[in-house]
């Protein structure tokens, strides 16, 4: 009993692996129902800023990878979430589609987590070089403010999720 316990958790792992190494990009095609992607213009007074405008086209990106992802956990929970309300004991397969999905979302944050160490990283050096003006203030408070509407349309979104 105990080697197919283990043969079981070894072919686990080795699955989870293949799925964080093939390039994250486990869904092709973008929910239709999920939020509609977020965007953070570029005021004319940033654009003579390459490495600002890179920071927010980035940023761009990786907030609506972020709500996707956390959609998608939402949508791939679901069931689980149901069963365990009911008091239904998780199967093994159960367990092993949430590891999956604890690991998918933990693999698909990082470009986030990048993102916001780029943020502070830029923030730091133009403070500390005196070098920051009113404009890039503003840029980069739009960043932050279009994550937190990003934030709160999805707790909107999925207030209730919990008592369906």
């Amino acid at each position: 009993m105990k080697k197919i316990t283990r043969f079981s958790f070894v072919l686990f792992v080795l699955g989870v692996l293949f799925t964080a190494c093939s390039g994250g990009e486990t869904h092709k095609s973008r929910n239709a129902n999920f939020l509609p992607p977020m965007h953070i213009t570029i005021t004319d007074e940033i654009k003579g800023d390459p490495d600002l405008v890179t920071l927010v086209t980035s940023s761009e990106k990786a907030i609506n990878e972020f709500s996707d992802n956390i959609e998608q956990l939402a949508v791939d929970g679901k069931d689980l979430l149901q069963k365990s309300e009911n008091g239904e004991e998780a199967s093994m397969m159960d367990k092993l589609k949430a590891g999956k999905m604890m690991l998918e979302f933990a693999s698909n944050s990082t470009q986030m987590l990048t993102t916001m160490q780029k943020f502070t990283t830029y923030m730091e050096e133009k403070q500390a070089q005196g070098m920051i003006n009113e404009q890039q203030v503003k840029a980069l408070e739009q960043v932050g403010k279009a994550f937190n509407n990003r934030i709160e349309a999805i707790n909107k979104k999925y207030a209730d999720y919990f008592s369906k």
